[in-house]
C-alpha cells in the first residue's frame, strides 16, 4: 500500500478545526505521502502539531504561485481556500488541480434546514443562509468532492457536491493516556466545555447540574477560554463529561474525552445514531431529559467505569488516525 501513496503531495489550507488539519497531515505522513498544512486561523485554543504552520491571509496569497508550480492535492477546509472570497478556485481548477471541501459546521448549517431536522433550535451562526447558499455554489462550481464528519452535516452539503463523503473524525488515541472514572468516587466530577455555550445547550446542563446538587455530591468544572493542552489536563480529571445537547450529534471533545476512557452525555439525534455503529457508548440526554439522566447516573456511578472503557475502545475503532486515514485515502483516489 505505501507505494501507492509515496508520491502523494497534498496541501492543507487555510484552517485549523479542533487539530483536524494537523492530526490529518501527521497520519498521511505515515503512509508516505508529503502532507503539510498552512492554518490562518488562530484562536486561544492553541491547538499544537509539528505538521501545520501558521500565517495569514496575506502570506497564503502568496503560497498560490508557489503551490501552482507543484504537482499537489488541496484538502482545503471550513469554505475557506488560499485567497479571499475563493478566488483560486476556478484558477485551481482549469489547472486541473484535484481538489476537495471539507466542511466543519457553522460554515455550512442553515437555520432553515436545522429547523426541519432537529427538535432543537439553534443559536444563528456566523453566515446568513444566504451567504452559506451563495458560497456552496461558489464552492462547487469549482469543487466536485466535499467532505463532513457525519450524517448531521451531510444533508446541509449534498445538494451542491457532486460526491459527499462521510469522514469521521480523527484522532491519535496514542496520545490520550486512559484514565478510567474513579471505581471509588466520593463526589461525582462533572466536566462541560462549551466553546459556544448557546450551541451546546450550556443552560440546559447547568440547570440541571445545579437541581442535582441538592441531593447528590457533585463537583462541575466548565471549562471556557483555555487552550487546548490546559483544557485536556482538566478533562482527565473528570468522571463524566457532557459535549452537547441540541446539535444532534457530537465533537471533538466527546472523541477526545472517549478516547480517555470518559463517560460522555450527548444528544445524538435518531437519524444519526443509526447511521453510526451500534456499539457507540455515548450516554443520550436532551434538555428536556438531562435532569432525569445525571441522576441516574449519580444513583449507579458503579456503571461509569465500564463505559469509560466501552468508549475507548469505540474511538480506537472509529476515530483512530489509524483507522480514518484509509478512509481518506480512498476519497483522495476518486479524485
Amino acid at each position: 500500500m505505501k507505494s501507492e501513496v509515496i508520491q502523494l503531495r497534498v496541501l492543507h489550507a487555510p484552517s485549523e478545526i479542533a487539530g483536524q488539519m494537523n492530526t490529518l497531515c501527521e497520519g498521511l505522513r505515515r503512509t508516505g505521502a508529503d502532507a503539510v498544512g498552512f492554518n490562518w486561523f488562530q484562536s486561544y485554543l492553541d491547538y499544537p502539531g509539528s505538521a501545520v504552520f501558521q500565517t495569514d491571509a496575506y502570506e497564503m496569497m502568496g503560497l498560490l504561485d508557489y503551490v501552482r508550480r507543484k504537482e499537489c492535492l488541496f484538502h482545503f477546509h471550513n469554505g475557506n481556500s488560499l485567497m479571499v472570497n475563493n478566488e483560486d478556485l476556478p484558477l485551481l481548477d482549469a489547472a486541473g488541480y484535484p481538489m476537495v471541501m471539507h466542511h466543519w459546521g457553522s460554515d455550512v448549517r442553515s437555520a432553515s434546514l436545522s429547523r426541519k431536522l432537529n427538535p432543537y433550535p439553534l443559536p444563528a451562526g456566523y453566515l446568513t443562509d444566504q451567504e452559506i447558499h451563495e458560497r456552496l455554489k461558489r464552492l462547487s462550481a469549482s469543487i466536485s468532492h466535499a467532505i463532513v464528519q457525519d450524517a448531521e452535516l451531510y444533508p446541509h452539503v449534498k445538494d451542491y457536491y457532486r460526491h459527499v463523503h462521510i469522514l469521521p473524525l480523527a484522532v491519535d488515541v496514542r496520545r490520550y493516556r486512559p484514565n478510567y472514572p474513579r471505581a471509588d468516587m466520593q463526589r461525582l466530577r462533572i466536566v462541560h466545555a462549551p466553546t459556544r455555550p448557546a450551541f451546546k445547550g450550556t443552560s440546559y446542563v447547568e440547570a440541571a447540574i445545579a437541581d442535582l446538587k441538592r441531593k447528590h455530591p457533585v463537583e462541575y468544572v466548565r471549562i471556557q477560554n483555555m487552550s487546548h493542552q490546559e483544557a485536556i489536563r482538566l478533562y482527565a480529571e473528570a468522571d463524566l463529561i457532557i459535549d452537547q445537547l441540541l446539535c444532534g450529534t457530537y465533537g471533538m471533545l466527546a472523541v477526545e474525552a472517549m478516547a480517555m476512557g470518559k463517560p460522555v452525555v450527548a444528544y445524538i439525534r435518531e437519524d444519526v445514531r443509526r447511521s453510526l455503529p451500534p456499539s457507540l457508548p455515548i450516554i443520550q440526554a436532551a434538555p428536556e431529559t438531562i435532569l432525569a439522566v445525571l441522576k441516574q447516573i449519580a444513583s449507579q456511578p458503579e456503571q461509569l467505569r465500564h463505559i469509560g472503557k466501552a468508549s475507548r475502545d469505540y474511538v480506537r475503532q472509529r476515530h483512530d488516525v489509524s483507522a480514518v486515514i484509509p478512509q481518506l485515502l480512498a476519497i483522495y483516489k476518486q479524485l
